[in-house]
């Protein structure tokens, strides 16, 4: 039980810094003078990190006693997820780079 409030309670403070980060990066983007493919990047990590942590402190999958399998079924669901929203983000960059044409990147 105390292993397990440890675990939860460090799994809530991280959801928390990381949470404040991702909100404070968006609000006040003055304050981190980043560039905003830079800004995106950032967000973009802090929100694997966060999918990291919610996994591992609170779905316990790294500490999970059932057979392996599951983790594999896990790691495979992830990596469609990810696959479809890459795939996704290319499509319509190439749409727009293709039907609008008098917009210059």
């Amino acid at each position: 039980m105390h292993k397990s409030l440890s675990s939860r309670l460090i799994g809530y403070v991280s959801s928390l810094v990381l949470t404040f980060a991702a909100f404070f990066l968006v609000v006040y983007p003055e304050f981190f003078h980043l560039q905003i493919r830079t800004a995106i990047t950032v967000l973009i990590i802090l929100a694997l990190l966060q999918s990291v942590a919610q996994s591992i402190f609170f779905l316990n999958v790294l500490s999970e006693k059932g057979p392996r399998w599951n983790l594999i079924v896990f790691a495979s669901t992830i990596s469609i997820v990810v696959i479809i929203i890459y795939f996704s983000i290319w499509i319509m960059h190439h749409l727009d780079t293709n039907m609008m044409p008098d917009h210059h990147h």
